[in-house]
């Protein structure tokens, strides 16, 4: 066999020889797609007379990006936290998971974390997704610059994104309407429901199934308009207390997002908890102590390590042109009361 030269995987991977040459020795400069694709055109050149390191097969790299929410909230905490435990897949396969927080009321600025997304800097984006204008279409053309996108919690059917991860939102709506039924017995009188934002597809699931059983089984209990509080504890705070302030009748409290701590707060501060029945999203510190003393009568959880484990998962199934399992990758539907907190 001929001595082998940096011009021959230079050609094959179509690179400078100065590129291969900083990856023989190792050198900065090189990104880690291009440090691939060196390497592959080693293994498959066969020089036996290269660095051993060079002449094994090639680990392939993933990386992924993922937007999540700008909110300091447990939720939002515990899928950051979740996310950055989740790159292991497997063996044959190296990932790297970059996140970057973003305010999601901010559609815009949403609009151009997206459009930033190239194929040659990631292979997948998973986000939150507003329904909000342009959204949708900043999703579809990421998707034609060829990178494979799932949207997290909330979705966007009708964008070209290649699968959502989260929990069924119109059925946990009608899970908490059948709570809020239950729960009340035969008491008449309003429901306040408190949601993040209705550009969030999720929350106006929850509410879409919550409603529809209330007024299917339930008439004795009428809703209230619905409330937005950004899912920030200060808004929905003032929620709350207006809603105690102005409706004698409050049977119920229905939190479909998150800030609940606001919430909590109100309740603790004018003794209103006993005879309400308190109905949130997301088990947390502050959601997992309200169930304790009573304040709080049921917690409908989504399990963030499954989400962003499913997430990795599913952007590597695409990348590799695997199938996905998807009964693996089903979200379930937790209910927590007092009784089988874990």
């Amino acid at each position: 066999m001929r001595k082998a030269t940096v011009q021959d995987p230079a050609a094959l991977a179509g690179m400078s020889t100065a590129t291969v040459d900083r990856v023989l020795h190792n050198r900065s400069g090189v990104s880690e797609k291009a440090r691939e694709r060196v390497r592959a055109a080693i293994h498959e050149l066969g020089f036996g007379q290269l660095p051993g390191d060079l002449m094994e097969a090639p680990k392939r790299t993933l990386r992924f990006l993922f937007l999540l929410p700008k909110v300091n909230t447990s939720f939002a905490k515990a899928i950051c936290t979740s996310v950055r435990t989740a790159a292991r897949v497997s063996d044959e396969i190296n990932v790297i998971n970059d996140t970057q927080r973003i305010d999601l009321r901010d559609n815009l600025a949403l609009i151009r974390e997206i459009d930033a997304v190239t194929a040659e800097k990631y292979d997948g984006l998973a986000l939150f997704a507003v329904d909000a204008p342009g959204v949708r279409q900043a999703i579809d053309r990421v998707v034609e610059r060829g990178v494979k996108v799932v949207t997290l919690v909330s979705d966007i059917p009708t964008s070209k994104r290649h699968h959502f991860v989260g929990i069924d939102n119109v059925a946990a709506g009608r899970v908490a309407g059948t709570l809020m039924g239950r729960f009340a017995g035969k008491k008449k009188g309003t429901v306040g429901v408190i949601a993040g934002s209705l550009r969030m597809r999720d929350h106006v699931d929850r509410y879409f199934g919550f409603e529809q059983i209330l007024r299917a089984r339930f008439p004795g209990l009428r809703i209230l308009p619905i409330e937005e509080g950004d899912s920030l504890h200060t808004h929905n705070a003032v929620i709350t207390r207006r809603l105690l302030e102005k409706h004698d009748d409050l049977v119920g409290l229905y939190s479909a997002a998150a800030g609940n701590v606001g919430i909590l707060e109100v309740l603790a501060d004018l003794g209103k908890s006993d005879g309400l029945v308190v109905l949130m999203h997301e088990l947390s510190e502050h959601t997992r102590r309200g169930l304790a003393d009573g304040t709080v009568d049921a917690v409908i959880n989504q399990d963030t390590g499954h989400i962003a484990r499913s997430a990795v998962r599913v952007l590597t199934a695409f990348c590799s042109g695997r199938p996905i399992i998807e009964a693996q990758e089903k979200i379930r539907i937790d209910i927590y009361l007092a009784d089988n907190l874990p």
